[in-house]
């Protein structure tokens, strides 16, 4: 049967039921006030008064719009407009009986008093709604029944509108599957109120214990405006419980206002990452018609940079790569963007190793870029640690070769993104980054360009990053690896990071160094749990993770915390500024890396360097 012959029989239902309990309850109270009399034949008008009014009745809820409502959607304000215009045609109708029954001509005789009408109308109202709830009541019944024989045990966190949605759907839809037991909310003028006849038990806090005694097998986070340190607080206390962590995402993230879907909790929202504000108008007005530079173009941050810098109006971009599927791939998506934005922009590939001088220098001959954002670097810690040459080569020397040019060619600021791991340099990778932190202070002041470096934590699921590589874990069955139950990183989302670079970026003054806040740090561990679970798996059951000890080139497994009493806040809360300034020693360090021609003297001489 077709969707348009389902609506037409409901409607003809619908009418005929609604013009039979009129004819009915009208002849009812009749009786009511006459009793056997009404069989008189005198009074066989009343039954014609039954019929018009039975025809009247549908035509004005019609024409009213009320046989459109879906049954399964009717709600309270759908019942009040059913229920005064209900009234109004019973009020009218009787006003009707009042005037006719003094026109002989029409020999109606008066038979409704007062009281049986308005116990009439009560009743018509009644069952009026009640016939349109019908539906729904009967699903909701089914539901319950079937959920409590094989339904999935849920604890609801939050006891709001968000809450109250999902509390109607698991009662009305047959597929929904759970059932709730308990909920917690925050507020303490909730506690030991119901919501949809879900008692709230008490504050978020108890979360754990209550999903431990009620033996829950799911916990729902239906608190969208919830802030992001205490949602990951929260997330933290139920990660190692057997259960499956859901929530209901934001009003922002849903197709539609009185969606109720619930999606999985995501590695992101173990952040806990405090908020800030991108103010898109002030770093556009600094960006918008410019040429600029992205070294490293081709990966995730190079990439990501690109297509902002794009929707804040830059005019052209040169994307700089020696990997040529990820340049362009990275060129291929932003002409994308500028065509299907239809932008009056730019894009352009130079594809070249960034220690190739004259290249680099032919690059900013030809497209004289205003800004340059240096994002390419040996990044990866056990592969620096082994090749210590190359990790030299890319960011020390290539670096070195970067600025001269870029002061050269009168480049207005260079932007170098370095790493939280130079704080405490202790190996290969973070001590040649920290050199480039040098290296910007050692150039500024040389020239016309001004030299900053951005400083920032790990870049989850970003190319190298372990969220790609525990993902190919669980697909593969486990088990995933982490290096130590203590392991701890400062993780930032792909858009915070890029976002507080541009912001940063746009700061006034003559910081060198820019500290980016991650918030508090993540443990790899929990990571690790998270994502097992997002993929449908219980962590240490159905997928093992195994610790293999620290990587190569690691001497502790939690990356080193920021000393913000040594640090100059700015004005925006999550970007502080490094003070410290060593320039005066980059020439030495240079020049002691230049006389080393291979991997053993490389490492021989940056474990001599001391910051």
């Amino acid at each position: 049967m077709t969707g348009r012959t389902q609506r037409i029989l409901r409607y003809v239902l619908l009418v005929g039921i609604d013009a039979v309990l009129t004819v009915v309850l009208f002849l009812f109270s009749c009786w009511a006030s006459l009793g056997n009399e009404i069989f008189n034949y005198s009074y066989i008008a009343l039954v014609y008064v039954g019929l018009a009014w039975a025809f009247v009745m549908p035509l004005i809820l019609a024409l009213c719009g009320f046989y459109r409502i879906g049954m399964s959607r009717i709600g309270l304000f759908e019942s009040l407009k059913i229920m005064a215009v209900t009234t109004l045609v019973d009020v009218v109708f009787y006003a009707c009986l009042f005037i006719f029954q003094n026109i002989p001509a029409y020999q109606v005789p008066w038979v409704l008093n007062w009281r049986v009408f308005l116990l009439m109308v009560f009743v018509h109202i009644f069952l009026t709604v009640t016939i349109r709830f019908a539906p729904r009541v009967y699903r909701s019944v089914l539901a319950r029944l079937r959920t409590r024989k094989k339904g999935t045990r849920c604890l609801l966190l939050g006891a709001g509108d968000a809450a109250k949605i999902l509390v109607d759907d698991a009662r009305t839809n047959l597929n929904a599957g759970r059932l709730f037991v308990a909920c917690l909310d925050d507020d303490p003028n909730k506690w030991g109120t119901t919501i949809g006849g879900i008692k709230v038990l008490g504050s978020l806090d108890k979360a754990r214990e209550t999903a431990l005694s009620l033996n829950v097998d799911e916990i729902i986070l239906a608190i969208p405006s919830l802030k992001p340190e205490r949602y990951a607080q929260i997330v933290e206390a139920l990660s190692d419980l057997d259960v499956r962590l859901r929530k209901i995402p934001a009003l922002t993230d849903l197709d539609k206002v009185n969606e109720s879907r619930v999606v999985d909790i995501s590695y992101r929202d173990l952040l806990g990452r405090p908020s800030f504000e991108f103010h898109q108008d002030h770093v556009a007005s600094k960006f918008a018609d410019k040429t600029i530079l992205i070294t490293g173009g081709g990966g995730s941050i190079g990439g990501a940079l690109s297509l902002e810098l794009l929707r804040l109006g830059a005019k052209h971009l040169v994307l700089l790569d020696q990997y040529e599927n990820g340049v362009s791939d990275v060129a291929s998506r932003s002409r994308d963007l500028i065509r299907n934005q239809n932008l009056a922009s730019s894009v352009s590939i130079v594809l070249s190793d960034l220690a190739d001088e004259p290249l680099l220098k032919e690059a900013l001959e030809r497209y004289r870029p205003d800004y340059v954002f240096h994002t390419a670097a040996v990044k990866h810690v056990p592969l620096a640690q082994d090749h210590p040459l190359m990790a030299a080569r890319v960011n020390v020397h290539a670096t070195d070769s970067l600025f001269r040019l870029a002061i050269e060619y009168a480049v207005k600021e260079v932007f170098y993104l370095s790493t939280d791991k130079t704080i405490h340099p202790d190996g290969v990778m973070s001590k040649t980054k920290r050199i480039g932190e040098i290296a910007c202070a050692y150039y500024e002041g040389k020239g016309v360009t001004k030299f900053h470096a951005i400083r920032f934590g790990n870049v989850l699921a970003s190319k190298g990053s372990v969220v790609p590589l525990f993902t190919k874990q669980i697909e593969a069955g486990g088990p995933v690896t982490v290096t130590s139950e203590d392991a701890a990183r400062y993780f930032f989302t792909l858009e915070d990071c890029v976002g507080l670079i541009l912001e940063a970026a746009t700061l006034e003054g003559d910081a060198t160094i820019y500290d980016l806040e991650a918030g508090k740090s993540t443990a790899i561990i929990t990571l690790a749990e998270s994502l097992i679970r997002q993929a449908g798996y219980i962590p240490h059951k159905d997928i093992e993770i195994v610790v293999t000890g620290l990587r190569h080139g690691e001497s502790s497994p939690k990356d080193a915390p920021y000393d913000r009493a040594k640090q100059k806040a700015t004005s925006n809360h999550r970007i502080y500024v490094e003070e410290e300034n060593l320039s005066a020693e980059y020439p030495k360090i240079i020049e002691k890396l230049r006389k080393a021609k291979n991997n053993e003297s490389t490492r021989k001489t940056l474990e001599e360097i001391n910051f």
